[in-house]
């Protein structure tokens, strides 16, 4: 899907007369991952929470002008994005939303006040739409969110604030970290996935996997020096992009022509050493590292337009064929 599909997609579903189911995602007494229906009020509990997320999705993507889509895998450091998640594998909490089909979670059991607590609620799957098409959303319940009914509430009345009289409460807010739209899932929150999701462990085995085929590669002269860098999770990330996108890689483009392409590349003229033949390239500082992954990943272009020479994070392939 491009962005205009996936605005147009949203506005269908939400313009529409929409309907609203909730799960709550739980731990057994196991750790196991549950899923149980959501009992909602009908009238104006449901009515505004679908016009809570219905207006969430409106502002963060269908009325988002400068909205851009990546790839998970190549996320960079793009404000104003969504992301495809396109690794296959899939955090614990994400496998409920990857499996998720109405038809079935219709008949889900009901979450029940007595053989189930609050305390083991890990978060929330909301589905908008009909039994048709609609959207899912993901969003990561934290324990401040839950007010037990043990905690001394006031609430303003008049002019005094009075004791709340009641049983617990949850606050939801109108965010999500997760879309589904059809068999695609997309990352609406990448700061909150990657810290809270469990996706750093993802990272670190896709940064492991580059690790090896830039050893089969062969253009290093140690490729030990980067091997000790896969439990760094900042250069991880770096790492983890480049099994995807590095078009160095991809095209299989000769060891000779990178060593060549380093030594005359304006942007990397003498940021490396090399092997004593030559032939390999030696990384024994922070900054060469760093500069070998922009090397993979292609980020130093020349404009055809003023034949100015750029480091470019975001390089957006464009398709002649597309429709704008």
């Amino acid at each position: 899907m491009i962005v205009q599909e996936i605005k147009s997609k949203i506005n269908s579903i939400i313009s529409k007369n929409t309907s609203l189911n909730l799960f709550f995602l739980l731990t057994d007494k196991d750790g196991q991952y549950i899923k149980r229906k959501v009992d909602l009020a009908q009238g104006d509990t449901t009515e505004e929470f679908i016009e809570l997320f219905r207006k969430y999705l409106e502002k963060t993507i269908v009325q988002n002008e400068e909205l851009s889509l990546c790839k998970l895998s190549s996320s960079d450091d793009r404000v104003n994005a969504i992301y495809a998640y396109d690794y296959d594998i899939y955090p614990k909490d994400l496998n409920c939303i990857h499996d998720f089909n109405i038809e079935e979670e219709i008949e889900s059991k009901m979450f029940s006040f007595s053989e189930e607590s609050l305390s083991n609620l890990r978060g929330y799957l909301i589905y908008l739409g009909s039994m048709n098409e609609g959207i899912v959303l993901y969003k990561k319940h934290y324990p401040v969110s839950l007010i037990k009914r043990d905690s001394f509430l006031l609430y303003k009345k008049d002019r005094r604030f009075v004791k709340f009289e009641g049983d617990d409460i949850l606050r939801i807010s109108g965010s999500a970290q997760v879309m589904k739209l059809e068999n695609e899932m997309f990352v609406l929150d990448i700061n909150n996935f990657e810290r809270n999701f469990g996706f750093e462990n993802l990272i670190t085995k896709r940064a492991s996997e580059t690790v090896e085929e830039i050893d089969q590669k062969g253009i290093l002269e140690d490729v030990q020096v980067l091997k000790d860098l896969v439990d760094d999770i900042t250069f991880a990330r770096k790492l983890s992009k480049v099994r995807e996108k590095s078009p160095v890689i991809n095209l299989s483009i000769s060891n000779d022509d990178i060593i060549n392409f380093t030594k005359t590349n304006p942007g990397l003229r003498g940021r490396f050493k090399y092997s004593e033949d030559g032939k390999k390239i030696r990384l024994d500082t922070k900054a060469s590292k760093n500069a070998f992954i922009k090397l993979l990943n292609d980020d130093y272009l020349r404009s055809n337009l003023t034949n100015q020479e750029y480091d470019s994070i975001a390089k957006d392939r464009i398709d002649a064929d597309r429709q704008y």
